[in-house]
């Protein structure tokens, strides 16, 4: 194969010229027929300030976040990204299986190379098999947290909850900078920074969020009280929430003053009903959790509490990250009373997995295959603190993604920084020991599939008599807690290359990621 046809391999461009304006979903419709959806998304650099202060922000289309992309199961998905940053950058459909699309992952030196300044690249994938919540975001370098990001819905026209909640809404969690994360970048990866994380300026609800401007620094363009996210609710009607946090760094505990919630789905899996108060959620994990407006009529806080046990110490000033649900007929400019629940929850590590049980059972494979990662933080040769798994540091070679060496039959020549792990038996069933040595716990994420999470525990032993093979829940992004263990369990079925790492773009894990090739049918 010449390189010209690799190249149109990466950077076939599907000029549309149509989109839809028809309302996607249709809770009513059930006979549905798959559609073809084309979104045009424009990156570019814009001055916003979501908080007040004034910075320049990565948009899409002009705004922060993105624009919502929404589809139906089994509906072919065509994103047409034109880039206007400047700089190379490239889109990951975060959750997305890609199967026999595998070259549209999105992630620059895995599966493709960046899409060049004023240059139009189509992604063009099908969702065959997938329902749920999710979203999409820059996966070159640090973009995503300069503000390319957005929500990505797939509707199940068979949901089997559709019958109870009225109406639906996203809520984006982050935390939020105000300073450009490629200058964060270049001050940690130097010898000075000793490895200490930067944490975050404030964070926000669907991009939005107050800042104290008496903290900004001399010079700064800063507008005190620039308004909350509202979230009006008509009383007695239930809302199904779809929680999305795209931080950087931060976990958070997320709640609605005097509201439960009880969470019905997880990363593309349905579970069964687990009335919660307080529901913790990590780096890049979703959840839909499905909320009645039976309280009295009035205005309500929504509150995103970050975890601050996970970050330095200096974070403990950070505020609570609130919005307003407001009651349909409650005086519009009362404010909320601060009325928060007051369950303790450990930080840190995810919501119980005992607790969240899949909706449907399914027998779980006994494993074919076992693999142990091991996390670790140290000294690179020039001083510099850097992520290691198994003692290896991810480096990619940008100009030349992993798959175009799968498809050139040169996988086996791959250098060892591209930590590397071949699959070549479809249907494989592995384990993955992750063990972590780190003070810090890591949200891990899975490209091209999902995984069981069997277990999870303290201290650097698994413990595999303690490891629930009846019923796990299945996801693809679960956090592996600090100096402990815990582990995974996923099926070879997906032919391509795909990534699995930390989703922390928190600087010291920016290269603790291992990529998992499957040459099943390549």
């Amino acid at each position: 194969m010449t390189f010209k046809i690799f190249f149109l391999l990466y950077c076939v461009i599907v000029l549309a010229n149509l989109i839809s304006s028809t309302p996607i979903w249709d809770q009513n419709v059930r006979a549905y027929e798959p559609k073809t959806n084309v979104f045009d998304l424009t990156i570019k650099k814009v001055g916003l300030a979501p908080d007040g202060f004034s910075r320049i922000l990565s948009t899409i289309n002009g705004q922060y976040p993105g624009p919502t992309i929404e589809v139906n199961k089994g509906d072919r998905v065509i994103i047409n990204v034109h880039n206007e940053l400047g700089e190379p950058t490239a889109i990951h459909s975060h959750g997305i299986f890609q199967r026999g699309t595998p070259w549209f992952d999105g992630a620059i030196g895995q599966t493709q190379c960046g899409i060049p300044d004023n240059y139009i690249f189509t992604y063009d994938y099908t969702v065959s098999d997938q329902f749920g919540t999710y979203w999409y975001h820059s996966h070159a370098t640090t973009q995503y947290v300069d503000g390319i990001v957005g929500a990505l819905i797939i509707h199940d026209p068979d949901d089997p909850y559709i019958t109870e909640y009225d109406e639906e809404i996203i809520v984006m969690l982050t935390d939020y900078h105000h300073v450009e994360s490629q200058i964060l970048l270049e001050s940690f990866f130097t010898p000075a920074s000793e490895g200490e994380e930067v944490f975050p300026d404030n964070g926000l609800i669907n991009g939005k969020n107050n800042f104290n401007c008496s903290q900004a620094p001399p010079g700064s363009t800063c507008v005190d009280n620039a308004g909350l996210a509202k979230f009006v609710f008509i009383p007695k009607k239930s809302y199904r929430l779809r929680i999305i946090n795209t931080s950087a760094f931060s976990s958070f505990f997320f709640s609605i003053d005097k509201h439960e919630m009880e969470v019905i789905e997880v990363e593309g899996s349905y579970t069964k009903r687990n009335k919660i108060h307080r529901l913790p959620i990590n780096v890049a994990q979703r959840y839909s959790v499905i909320v009645t407006a039976n309280q009295p009529v009035d205005n309500y806080v929504m509150r995103s509490e970050f975890q601050k046990t996970c970050m330095p110490d200096e974070a403990s000033k950070l505020p609570v990250i609130t919005a307003i649900v407001h009651y349909d007929g409650a005086p519009e400019d009362s404010a909320p009373k601060d009325a928060p629940w007051k369950d303790f929850l450990e930080e840190c590590i995810d919501l119980d997995h005992k607790t969240l049980q899949p909706l449907y059972e399914e027998k779980v494979p006994e494993a074919t295959k076992e693999m142990e990662l091991v996390i670790a933080f140290h000294n690179d040769s020039l001083g510099i603190v850097k992520a290691f798994l198994n003692e290896s540091t991810y480096v990619p070679n940008i100009y030349s993604p992993s798959l175009l060496k799968a498809f050139a039959g040169q996988i086996y020549d791959l250098p060892p920084a591209r930590n590397a792990f071949i699959f070549d038996n479809f249907g494989e069933v592995v384990d993955i020991s992750f063990i972590n040595t780190d003070e810090g716990e890591h949200p891990f994420h899975i490209h091209g599939h999902q995984f069981w999470v069997l277990g999870t525990g303290n201290g650097t032993i698994v413990d595999k008599d303690a490891l629930n093979k009846v019923n796990p829940i299945k996801r693809d992004t679960s956090t592996i807690p600090a100096k402990g263990w815990m582990v995974f369990r996923f099926v070879a079925d997906n032919p391509g290359v795909f990534g699995i790492h930390c989703h922390m773009i928190c600087y010291r894990s920016i290269s603790l990621l291992s990529i998992f090739i499957f040459l099943i049918n390549f």
